[in-house]
């Protein structure tokens, strides 16, 4: 899937981005396309003196500054900026790949940008060539959350902006502009958050069990049309399946609803005013939260006398389960439904039960605390990962769901809790043995490694 989705260009092309062929571009010609502000023309392959290797540093700068867009490479334009002829160009990986080092070389800071080869239909067969000599290079680039991105030009920075079919370079002030609305940006990211997670606990029954609470923003905001269609489609997807991927835990959705542009399903019934079990808002720029209940190894029943029992002991398989899974629905939803992509802030936080305390331990071979330091109130833990990476189950999964589990261990003197490495493998020794066939079966479904790797 590309980075770049755009409703604009793709209905322009006629397909997705990561979809178009070569019969989609001809039609480019055939329709007197105009360059603008997202779509660029370019009838040769960039050459490689430094002021050509700077005209494609500074033209991917560009649309990252703007509003992201795409540079096709092999189609020529008239004096009107019209596409009035694609013969194409020579492609090679190799090409491919000397694009992108002259990008990351040219461009800071580096911007997200992916390169589609685009062979012409053969002539002979009328089938698509996957071994053509010549194509077109499709150089797609999303708006970009750490804009503004720079090229040296004479010894110096400058900061290209497209002015509709246009290029043209920042003043001074509008650099400062740019700036400050950078790190605004990144402000307003961490509250968006703060405020996305902070929703879902309100709604939450925390007199039972501990939460474990995941929360996605992306860095570019997607839109999802609510639509009756949508929420059917939504309500089918979620029902009565299981939420958690790995391990199967038991716990389902049982009730759909919408609300004021976001989606709702949680795993109560009935009319319970609070969410058990599950639950997950899911906002229609992309953002959202997902939370699960977690065992507490102490408890004798899923519903104990919180009078009685007021230290928890939280599962270390679950927790990471736990993560994973939020991760994994958010990401899907941000993707697939809310049609974003790139980077996105997570976090993850635990929540004990009212008036409890937390450790966490584990019941490999008997039920024992991990824990040197408790926890009396919520603890939490950030990081930064790429949505494709979480929306398809695979070692990037494991490795991202393995770092902020980490790190909410490490508020109770955990260093690593052991389930999965930093590189996304999984560590079967760190596993309950009556789970192994199951988890080994998930991964070798998935390509992720298991591994009899021991902690220091």
């Amino acid at each position: 899937m590309s980075i770049l989705r755009s409703r604009r260009l793709e209905s322009v092309f006629g397909a997705a981005i990561d979809e178009v062929t070569a019969s989609h571009i001809q039609s480019l010609v055939e329709n007197g396309i105009t360059e603008s502000f997202d779509l660029d023309f370019k009838e040769a392959l960039y050459g490689r003196s430094d002021s050509e290797k700077r005209d494609l540093a500074g033209d991917v700068a560009a649309l990252a500054n703007t509003a992201g867009g795409v540079i096709v490479i092999g189609v020529a334009e008239d004096d009107q900026a019209r596409a009035n002829k694609a013969d194409g160009v020579p492609l090679s990986d190799a090409e491919r790949t000397r694009m992108l080092q002259v990008i990351a070389a040219g461009v800071s800071p580096l911007p997200a940008v992916d390169i589609h080869a685009v062979p012409t239909t053969s002539t002979t067969t009328g089938e698509e060539s996957t071994d053509s000599e010549i194509g077109y290079f499709l150089v797609a680039v999303p708006r970009s959350q750490a804009a503004p991105h720079a090229v040296i030009v004479n010894d110096g920075l400058r900061f290209p902006k497209r002015n509709g079919s246009t290029t043209r370079y920042l003043s001074e002030p509008e650099v400062a502009a740019e700036y400050r609305d950078r790190f605004a940006r990144v402000s307003s990211q961490g509250e968006q958050i703060e405020r996305v997670e902070r929703e879902l606990l309100t709604r939450l029954n925390t007199t039972e069990m501990p939460w474990l609470v995941v929360s996605l923003v992306p860095d570019l905001a997607g839109d999802l049309e609510l639509t009756h269609a949508v929420r059917q489609t939504f309500t089918q997807e979620v029902l009565q399946k299981e939420v958690r991927i790995g391990l199967p835990i038991g716990i389902s959705f049982f009730r759909a609803r919408v609300g004021r542009r976001r989606l709702f399903a949680d795993g109560s019934r009935d009319n319970d005013a609070s969410s058990r079990r599950a639950a997950a808002e899911l906002h229609c720029d992309g953002a959202g939260a997902f939370a699960q209940y977690v065992a507490d190894l102490r408890a004798d029943s899923p519903t104990p006398d919180r009078s009685v029992a007021t230290e928890q002991l939280v599962s270390d398989e679950g927790l990471v389960l736990a993560v994973m899974s939020g991760l994994h629905h958010l990401a899907r939803h941000a993707r697939d439904r809310a049609a974003t992509a790139g980077s996105a802030l997570v976090k993850a936080t635990l929540v004990p039960s009212d008036g409890c305390t937390m450790e966490i331990g584990h019941n490999r071979h008997f039920r024992d605390s991990r824990s040197s330091v408790p926890a009396a109130e919520a603890v939490t833990a950030e990081s930064v990962a790429d949505i494709d990476d979480l929306a398809d189950p695979g070692p990037e999964l494991v490795a991202a769901a393995g770092r902020l589990a980490d790190e909410l261990a490490q508020s109770f003197g955990i260093a690593e809790l052991g389930q999965f490495s930093r590189d996304g493998e999984i560590r079967i020794r760190y596993w309950d043995t009556e789970g192994h066939s199951q988890l080994r079966a998930w991964a070798e479904a998935h390509g992720v490694t298991v591994t009899e790797e021991a902690l220091d």
